[in-house]
């Protein structure tokens, strides 16, 4: 495929999950009582037990792994059976919805504290699975070789690994500050 191309499907990509992001911001503003104003959804008690919390590490890489292979499986079945495009759309429109939808809870939550505890909770592992996600993506649209596929899932595990081990002492550092 050629540059051109590819620079079509990530505009494409990128209107989905802005696309998505404003819903996700529409959803919260709609209904905050459903999914800011409930007790226990990010609430200051919540981030106080996570903030001592002693986290099961290998656990938190077995929940990680499960969930983000589970959808990188679930994006290579749908590329094999010819829906590459479909999983490549809904893919950056869900994690725009979920992005929109806690940041705009956590700003209405925690004011200006609210984007720093969003990054708090997405770095460092979204440095690498946001790019592993994207060249999986390329492979779905592509169906390149089987060494771009490899590779775009190891950076992804690469990924939870940080999620896993990296991130609870960089959550906590961030409560920290709250």
């Amino acid at each position: 495929m050629n540059g051109r191309m590819r620079k079509k499907e990530r505009t494409v990509w990128a209107a989905f999950f802005f696309a998505g992001f404003l819903a996700g911001i529409a959803a919260v503003c709609l209904k905050p009582d459903a999914l800011v104003l409930r007790p226990g959804f990010l609430d200051a008690q919540t981030l106080l037990r996570v903030r001592y919390l002693d986290v099961n590490r290998n656990a938190l890489l077995l929940y990680s792994l499960r969930q983000r292979l589970g959808t990188a499986v679930f994006l290579i079945l749908l590329a094999a059976a010819g829906f590459g495009g479909a999983g490549s759309c809904l893919l950056p429109a869900w994690g725009g919805l979920s992005a929109g939808a806690v940041l705009t809870a956590l700003s209405v939550r925690y004011g200006i504290k609210g984007p720093l505890l969003f990054l708090g909770t997405v770095l460092p592992q979204q440095i690498l699975l946001i790019p592993g996600f994207l060249m999986l993506l390329d492979w779905c649209m592509g169906k390149q070789e089987k060494k771009k596929l490899l590779l775009s899932l190891a950076v992804v595990i690469t990924g939870c690994i940080l999620e896993s081990y990296v991130n609870p002492f960089f959550l906590k550092v961030v409560l920290g500050f709250l």
